[in-house]
């Protein structure tokens, strides 16, 4: 019985970027990206073959394909599967069996749940394609723009798009599970893809992404402005706020963007419900809670509910007039600085976010 190739390693092993290279393409940096041009059509005008050295991967935006450095030699030499490994590892001897691990959600994550390899690899990949996509994409930059978060901030947070017609391809090419990918909603039961015509924003944990939420890019009274694979929500930003002492609580993924750009340690609810398990998580894990939530009656409420539950540790903050939102801040020159004085106007005196200082 033929054994299990471990793709994962002929990955770290041969460098996507040499291997193109090494098949006479040139490649100059674009970005996150190596461009060049794709061997696989009559590539005229602007070259279409991407190469992105850090996720180890390649695709053509004129021929729709990609994948990893065997998918290319596969493609690019005609040949199968275990021939292409062949010829990267210069021998036809077996390769060690690899054991596949289930992946835990980490606490204070939305599920108890295992996601299974399957489930995994599709979240991946979908995070991997939105973000591919983005870069490419002028109306979801300008939208991004418009809103102040800078193209730092989006390759950083991994923010991608999602066109709604390249997902269900791209997985099967990646020979991966379609099923899994409605398990973890990342398609709907028509096979629509949820997130279409929305600014992504993952929920990283652990470099793996665990939960996702799109933004449309236009104001449609009829379909939701946010929306999100799966519930119950996690708090968003988690994995890095952690480290922190101190916290600052927001409402919306866009608030959470604009201090992440700050450099402020910062959670989002993605919403103002909050659940007995999370008021838990955040009593006990941070000395000092800003809660800058919307400046709405309903942010307003929230914020309350949560001071009465935490204590002293917990010091609403009053946004500048005029101001609903931390992420109204963003696009101004003095955003940063009009922040940074709100907090330092708490009644309650804070504990330094060294940070935002």
């Amino acid at each position: 019985m033929p054994t299990r190739i471990d793709t994962d390693r002929i990955r770290r092993d041969y460098p996507i970027a040499e291997v193109v290279a090494h098949h006479g393409i040139d490649l100059r940096r674009a970005g996150r990206a190596l461009v060049g041009r794709c061997p696989l059509h009559h590539d005229r005008g602007q070259p279409n073959l991407h190469v992105y050295p850090d996720s180890r991967s390649w695709y053509c935006y004129r021929c729709a394909v990609g994948g990893d450095v065997i998918d290319f030699v596969m493609r690019v030499e005609r040949l199968g599967f275990r021939a292409a490994v062949a010829r990267l590892e210069g021998t036809r001897k077996p390769l060690p069996v690899v054991p596949i691990r289930p992946f835990r959600v980490p606490h204070p994550g939305r599920s108890r749940r295992v996601w299974d390899p399957a489930e995994r690899a599709c979240l991946a990949a979908a995070v991997e394609l939105y973000h591919n996509r983005l870069l490419g994409e002028p109306m979801a930059c300008a939208y991004l723009a418009s809103r102040g978060v800078a193209p730092t901030t989006a390759e950083c947070c991994r923010l991608g798009y999602a066109s709604g017609d390249e997902l269900v391809p791209y997985l099967r090419w990646r020979r991966l599970s379609v099923q899994a990918a409605l398990r973890v909603g990342l398609l709907g039961r028509d096979g629509r893809e949820l997130l279409a015509g929305r600014i992504v924003v993952p929920e990283i944990r652990h470099g793996q992404p665990i939960w996702l939420i799109g933004r449309l890019l236009t104001n449609d009274v009829e379909r939701p402005k946010y929306l999100g694979i799966l519930r119950p929500k996690p708090l968003l930003g988690w994995e890095a706020a952690a480290r922190s002492a101190s916290v600052v609580l927001v409402e919306g993924a866009f608030d959470w963007l604009t201090l992440v750009q700050w450099g402020v340690p910062a959670l989002a609810l993605l919403g103002t419900r909050v659940r007995p398990a999370v008021l838990r998580v955040l009593g006990t894990r941070f000395r000092r809670i800003y809660l800058a939530l919307d400046a709405d009656d309903a942010g307003r409420e929230a914020s309350s509910a949560i001071a009465r539950a935490l204590g002293p540790r917990a010091v609403p903050v009053r946004l500048p007039a005029g101001v609903k939102d931390v992420a109204e801040l963003a696009s101004s020159p003095e955003g940063r600085s009009a922040f940074t004085l709100a907090l330092l106007q708490t009644q309650t005196a804070p504990v330094p976010l060294a940070q935002a200082a």
